[in-house]
């Protein structure tokens, strides 16, 4: 299957920079894209850009174990104390409405908010990767190494005599079928095996599961192997969600994810309600504010990040 079209790049210093900074921590990026990046920082405006991204990811990077510089002493006054608390409430609200963009940036593989691709890898394998998802790769050893950073991911593996492993955080996934798909949630993560086997490890907890069954897990725990619907479970492939009784806060999540935002429900038992149906996920606005008709909410865009739902 060939790779679908990326998204075309804007006549825009920032977005430039934003490119520049994935393309330059690419495991294949060589002399002649450094002079290419070179060439394109002589425009002032595209320094400047590139520069100030570079200092907020070394402001995301700082070690945890680094002890803090002390921004503010005893002698100064309560304004210094007030304004020293405003900048470190910004800097964190930066970091965190900016920090999945960051790490998507920074890994081999990724798409946009609202982007689908497939990638063929040189050993024959194939990633289906969905909307705001990234990936890190490794096929070098006798294991080969994937790591889901984010969002979801549908593989389609091409057996060549070794072994597979899925990373994602602590768990590790061994793969010994050819279809299974795994996806990370705010809350949980979830592994759908449609052809084959896999093995999931976690700490001394393992589950082994087959070919139409589904398994979540968390930090803490892997779950009791259920049947999947294997139906629903691909339809994102095809710019669809497929509801049966889901949880409403799942759906409206889902759809958000596809604008790049991220919701805020105010009434927490909204998240709890059960729909059913069928959802376009290549249409999510039109498709979001039809299913807050139908449920009787009100929709707050805030900043073009958030989505605040009542």
């Amino acid at each position: 299957m060939s790779p679908m079209p990326a998204t075309q790049l804007k006549a825009d210093p920032e977005q430039e920079a934003l490119e520049w900074f994935s393309r330059l921590r690419q495991p294949g990026c060589d002399e002649r894209e450094r002079q290419a990046f070179a060439r394109w920082c002589q425009a002032p405006l595209n320094a400047h850009a590139y520069a100030e991204l570079e200092a907020c990811w070394q402001q995301l990077q700082v070690p945890a174990a680094r002890p803090r510089p002390r921004v503010f002493s005893a002698r100064r006054g309560h304004m210094g104390k007030v304004l020293a608390l405003l900048f470190l409430s910004g800097l964190a609200l930066l970091a965190y409405l900016y920090w999945p963009l960051m790490q998507r940036l920074a890994s081999e593989l990724h798409t946009d908010a609202g982007e689908r691709r497939s990638l063929r890898l040189a050993d024959g394998s194939t990633l289906h990767l969905d909307s705001a998802s990234a990936m890190n790769v490794d096929l070098r050893g006798r294991t080969r190494l994937l790591h889901l950073v984010q969002g979801q991911v549908y593989l389609e593996v091409m057996l060549d005599g070794r072994a597979m492993e899925v990373q994602v955080d602590d768990a590790r996934i061994q793969v010994f079928g050819t279809r299974l798909m795994v996806a990370r949630h705010a809350d949980h993560d979830e592994l759908v095996v449609l052809n084959g086997k896999a093995m999931i490890l976690q700490g001394g907890d393992q589950r082994m599961v087959s070919a139409g069954e589904r398994v979540t897990f968390t930090d803490a725990r892997i779950n009791p192997v259920e049947k999947a619907d294997v139906k629903a479970a691909d339809a994102w492939r095809t710019g669809q969600l497929h509801a049966s009784n889901m949880p409403l806060g799942q759906v409206i999540e889902r759809l958000a994810s596809y604008q790049g935002r991220r919701v805020w429900l105010m009434d927490e038992q909204t998240a709890y309600r059960r729909v059913s149906g069928d959802f376009n996920l290549d249409r999510p606005g039109e498709t979001l504010d039809a299913l807050a008709a139908a449920q009787h909410l009100q929709l707050h865009g805030v900043l073009g990040q958030w989505l605040i739902v009542q």
